[in-house]
């Protein structure tokens, strides 16, 4: 579904040859964003520079183009607000005006001009959801987003196989970063995706893909397209979906599914849709999770200069005598 609204707005950055320069790909960990920033990526946006990009995991074998200063650089501010990615803070009105979230960002649009060195790049990290404010207020905006979504039962047993974590808490991971992606998004020109679509149907949404960049003024490889669609096939999906139980505990992922699915398509701008109130077991198992994340955190060891030093000194000595 294709919907209609405002004119690209003309704020943002821009690459040398007037092409805009920022799309961001926002979604849920585990959700395939990884799979379409790949996508992307082959149609000529860059990622972030070599010596900055994430290595390669077991849980992410193509790699998963992302940033590593920028994705520290999101954890530190999640840190300082009581929670981490697995267990999202609490965030009031305004929070990315806070005067320490103003105090950031000299330093956080240095570390976006090194990771990103050339124009027009793409730019993933699940943590956006949460923290795109933040990038929107004083930083370089992103020009246009991919919003992709995926079944929450199937993000819910990647994240269990991943993080060993129960059913339950993906479950309201999914519920908070996905309500805060589509809140977050308003005004931005946005692409919405079912990542079982990307899979089952790669040509045709490839081909909304380039329209859509095309529209929003960031340049794309039109020649590269067969390229791109063959870098992505089903056994990328690892985790199949079973029916959400009819219970309480899955009414609202029902309901947000239900919205999402009747928007995908392209928003010219994004609005935010009403997708009901988040119910409460969401936030008490992720107020639980932030009660482990304060306890590590307190009785973690140091990581001054001094303390890295002596690590790597004991860990030489330990090699030396084996």
């Amino acid at each position: 579904m294709t919907t209609a609204g405002a004119a690209h707005p003309d704020e943002g950055a821009a690459g040398q040859d007037g092409s805009r320069g920022c799309l961001h790909v926002i979604g849920m960990h585990r959700s395939g964003t990884s799979a379409v920033t790949a996508l992307i990526t082959l149609l000529g946006l860059r990622g972030p520079t070599g010596e900055d990009t994430l290595p390669l995991r077991q849980w992410n074998e193509r790699g998963n183009n992302e940033s590593a200063a920028l994705t520290r650089f999101n954890q530190q501010i999640l840190l300082s607000m009581g929670g981490d990615w697995s267990a999202p803070p609490v965030f009031g009105p305004h929070w990315q005006k806070a005067p320490e979230m103003v105090e950031r960002r000299a330093r956080a649009s240095a570390l976006l001009a090194r990771s990103f060195a050339v124009q027009p790049f793409v730019w993933k990290d699940p943590r956006n959801c949460l923290l795109l404010p933040f990038w929107r207020s004083g930083i370089t905006p992103p020009d246009a987003a991919v919003f992709v979504y995926r079944d929450p039962i199937e993000v819910a047993g990647s994240i269990r196989a991943r993080n060993k974590f129960p059913l339950t808490h993906g479950l309201a991971l999914w519920e908070r970063y996905v309500r805060a992606a589509a809140a977050n998004l308003d005004g931005v020109p946005t692409l919405l995706v079912d990542f079982d679509r990307v899979l089952r149907d790669t040509d045709a949404w490839c081909g909304e893909l380039i329209d859509f960049l095309d529209v929003v003024g960031i340049d794309a490889d039109h020649g590269a397209r067969e390229r791109a669609v063959h870098s992505l096939d089903s056994a990328l999906r690892h985790q199949q979906a079973s029916p959400l139980p009819d219970d309480g505990v899955h009414h609202s992922q029902r309901q947000v599914l239900a919205v999402l699915g009747m928007m995908q398509g392209t928003h010219l701008p994004w609005s935010a849709p009403d997708l009901g109130v988040e119910p409460d077991w969401v936030e008490d198992v992720l107020a639980m999770r932030r009660e482990f994340v304060a306890l590590r955190e307190q009785h973690r060891p140091s990581t001054s200069p001094v303390a890295r030093v002596v690590g790597r000194l004991q860990r030489v000595t330990r090699g030396a005598k084996r």
